[in-house]
């Protein structure tokens, strides 16, 4: 068993709590003797030291907590934060690796968590005084990944007194190499919440036989929903457990580690490369018409925020203006297909001038990121002869029209998309020309993940759901990508 942050801080707080009131009791007892209004100012005044009252102060209390426990910080170096307020205050420390991807994911993620503590905390009233604490591990794990784990305490003003009344750990686990996080399925292989499972359970009992909460077996057993909050170390994976879950809620986070020895078999050798699972929902992206750097550069951002994929179909003479756009979509793993030079109608013009638009596209996504396209959409999705003759490549159209070139409302495409029952195989058509449609990805695609779906490239899409070896010059039409036909 593992103790956390929380928990550690927990006890030392106690213990100096519990040591305050007995020299109080001391001291009580010789200033009664000579004068009790002494003794109740004294008392007061021991009391009240485990809270703040200004700017100063707090930054006092801040620093004493962050003092409290000895935390593992192998990996970057540490920046503090720290924001008083009335009746919110902030005070954090994270890790700044040095990894410029990495910091970028780091800083946002504790953003966001400052962000939601005032979010949460907005009908505080103004004499309240709560406060979100925050402190990190980092650990280095010899397998291409750092470790991180962020604990979080929210703490009110109670009789003079600051009260935990929440408590968080949140596990991240980085790629050394591309700085992006990890997700579970690029760490572990199938099956291995059975692995957890089974040890958990024989963990828990044996440990804890005494403490255990009424259905404890659900938030131990082989579902989807547990062990996704973990973080890679220097011997193990160790596994958090939310208060109250597991065991009583007063022993706050819990968390357990297992071996890399007893996981054996269950951690994939190549972490840091992406892995799909044939058995999950999956859906494609993909994206026409560009590329335009300022539209283009957002549904990147946003793809590579997320660690996620996509493919885009791009007219090759916006890939001569901004080559840089391609070199980046390359770079972050995009799947690089062509939509011809300057979407004609295919089917309008003759076999050497199809072939002059899809060879000139190719020329300047060779020039821009070293490789010709791996896929092939014709514009307005007319395919011909010509074209499975020239295309060198899969050709591939959609299954779900978003219209975003039609709307140019981020509302109306997530409509669209939010439509459709099941997703699962399915092939979206937007265009990275629109801010409208920057903006759907951006709500998008964290949707699709909470919703649990892979998103992949149409490639992917067509090797692990449909068991199809993409082929060059093949049809994969309106018809094709539907699951459920």
């Amino acid at each position: 068993m593992t103790e956390t942050n929380a928990e550690r801080r927990r006890e030392a707080r106690e213990a100096k709590y519990r040591k305050k009131k007995k020299i109080h009791k001391i001291l009580a007892t010789v200033l009664i003797l000579v004068c009790v209004a002494a003794a109740i100012t004294a008392t007061a005044a021991l009391l009240s030291s485990d809270t703040y009252k200004d700017e100063d102060s707090f930054q006092e209390y801040a620093s004493e907590y962050f003092k409290e426990v000895d935390e593992e910080k192998n990996v970057g170096s540490t920046q503090e934060v720290i924001h008083f307020g009335a009746p919110l205050s902030v005070a954090m420390e994270y890790p700044v690796t040095g990894h410029k991807t990495m910091d970028a994911y780091i800083k946002g993620i504790v953003e966001d968590l400052e962000t939601q503590f005032q979010n949460d905390n907005k009908k505080a009233a103004k004499d309240d005084k709560v406060a979100m604490l925050m402190d990190y591990d980092t650990y280095k794990t010899g397998r291409e990944a750092v470790g991180m784990v962020l604990t979080q305490e929210k703490r009110k003003e109670v009789k003079r007194r600051m009260e935990t009344i929440d408590s968080q750990v949140y596990a991240y686990n980085f790629s050394t190499e591309t700085g992006r996080p990890l997700t579970a399925i690029q760490i572990f292989n199938p099956g291995y919440k059975t692995v957890c499972s089974k040890y958990m359970n024989e963990f828990f009992t044996d440990k804890y036989k005494d403490q255990l909460v009424k259905d404890y077996e659900k938030k131990l057993s082989d579902s989807e929903e547990n062990f996704n909050n973990f973080v890679l170390t220097e011997n193990g994976v160790r596994f958090y457990f939310d208060p109250g879950t597991v065991v009583e809620e007063e022993e706050g986070v819990v968390s357990a580690e297992i071996s890399y020895k007893d996981l054996e078999g269950t951690i994939r050798e190549e972490i840091a490369v992406r892995a799909i699972d044939p058995d999950k929902p999956m859906v494609a992206l993909t994206f026409d018409d560009g590329p335009f750097p300022r539209t283009s550069n957002r549904i990147l951002d946003c793809l590579e925020q997320y660690g996620v994929v996509a493919t885009f179909f791009e007219l090759g003479q916006n890939v001569a203006a901004y080559p840089d756009v391609i070199k980046r979509e390359a770079e972050l793993g995009m799947e690089i297909g062509s939509h011809s030079w300057s979407h004609p109608n295919l089917k309008e013009l003759s076999a050497k001038k199809v072939k002059r638009q899809i060879d000139k596209t190719n020329k300047a996504l060779e020039k821009a990121c070293g490789q010709k396209a791996t896929v092939f959409r014709p514009p307005y999705g007319n395919n011909c002869k010509a074209v499975e003759k020239y295309a060198n490549a899969p050709i591939v159209l959609w299954s779900v029209d978003t219209l975003d070139w039609k709307s140019r409302k981020a509302k109306s495409v997530m409509k669209v998309v939010k439509g459709v029952k099941n997703l699962d195989g399915r092939v979206i058509l937007m265009h990275s020309i629109y801010d409208s449609s920057a903006e759907a990805v951006e709500k998008m695609v964290p949707w699709l993940l909470k919703k649990g779906y892979q998103l992949v490239t149409v490639s992917e899409l067509l090797e692990y759901k449909y068991n199809e070896t993409p082929q060059n010059g093949k049809f994969y039409g309106y018809g094709y990508f539907y699951i459920d036909k």
